[in-house]
């Protein structure tokens, strides 16, 4: 993965192309300090066709945002069979990411280029007192990997609803308290720490 350059794409082209991805998207109209803030500490960065980006194995610190192009995943860096494909807009390594597990699968490019945005996870996850963004930009961030992991979970229950895990699905805790307040993101953090782990049991249990 090479770094972008301004003559690549201008930063102008870079806000129209982060556009289409809700989290940046939804920053850029609630909060534009703290959408300026987000894309300065955002890493954009390019790959060409064939290339590995993301290898088994791999420390899980970094959220990825696929901006432009398509990505296979696979079991790892060798394999040739394609686990899933990940579409412009999708975030990927989620799961990994919010448990502090390495990375279990391999992630390779299969068009010509693609561009990709990267933002480290402490930005989010560390204690309200550290972080440099609000709170308010912290529960949007979480809304967003809830949703993501909940996509990954249901896509999993369609294809099998006999499989012994669906009741956890159905278990996981809903939050009903006031929105927009440190009590909401707590629960995001844990809801998402909760599905992470759902997730990761139900490939374990597939693969055996």
């Amino acid at each position: 993965m090479r770094p972008v350059t301004r003559d690549d794409y201008p930063i102008e082209s870079l806000h129209r192309t982060v556009s289409g991805v809700t989290f940046f998207k939804e920053l850029m109209k609630s909060d534009p300090e703290q959408f300026e803030l987000l894309m300065s500490l955002t890493r954009f960065v390019t790959a060409d066709e064939g290339e590995v980006i993301v290898h088994k194995g791999d420390k899980a610190n970094v959220l990825y945002f696929l901006l432009k192009g398509q990505l296979d995943v696979t079991a790892d860096d060798t394999s040739e069979t394609s686990l899933n494909q990940i579409n412009p807009g999708e975030p990927f390594g989620v799961m990994a990411m919010v448990l502090n597990f390495k990375r279990s699968a391999s992630i390779h490019v299969t068009s010509r280029q693609v561009l990709l945005a990267g933002i480290e996870f402490d930005h989010f996850s560390l204690n309200p007192s550290v972080s440099v963004f609000t709170l308010s930009t912290r529960i949007i961030f979480f809304r967003m990997l809830n949703s993501n992991i909940r996509w990954a979970l249901e896509k999993n229950k369609i294809k099998n609803r006999q499989h012994p895990l669906v009741e956890r699905i159905h278990a996981l805790p809903i939050y009903s308290g006031k929105k927009d307040i440190a009590a909401e993101l707590h629960a995001l953090m844990e809801l998402a720490h909760l599905q992470a782990e759902l997730l990761r049991d139900w490939n374990e249990f597939t693969e055996e």
